[in-house]
């Protein structure tokens, strides 16, 4: 008995850190009240620390476009979980995504801008080639 208590003692931490670990992060909605999800930030700083790299941002523009995807990640939520079609989804993911656009290009120098369209450009086509 005592073995299979002390078994259980030693490996319950690990299944718990394991079982975090596979959980998506989602934000939670009641009522008017809504939460980050646990990877906001990391997901911002993903984004932000890629377009400095890719772009040649400077320290400055990087937490600005930090800042405005961590910004955005509330109203993409919220899309998200609207209850309505597909369809209407994707169109206010699209109107969405347009003003995310208007907000970094006025974040970014005409040429910083012009990549980031190709960029997104580029990403968008992988994305619809992986869906079809």
């Amino acid at each position: 008995m005592k073995k299979i208590f002390l078994s259980s003692f030693f490996f319950l931490p690990f299944a718990t850190l394991h079982a975090q670990s596979d959980t998506p992060a989602q934000p939670v909605k009641t009522g008017n009240e809504w939460r980050l999800p646990a990877d906001v930030f990391k997901r911002s700083r993903i984004f932000s620390d890629s377009l400095q790299k890719s772009l040649g941002l400077d320290a400055t523009q990087t937490k600005k476009v930090y800042e405005a995807y961590l910004a955005n990640t509330k109203s993409v939520d919220e899309i998200l979980m609207l209850p309505v079609s597909a369809d209407e989804k994707k169109e206010k993911m699209k109107a969405n995504h347009d003003a995310f656009n208007a907000t970094l290009k006025g974040i970014f120098t005409p040429a910083q801008f012009g990549k980031y369209i190709r960029l997104d450009a580029a990403r968008a086509g992988k994305t619809k080639a992986a869906g079809n």
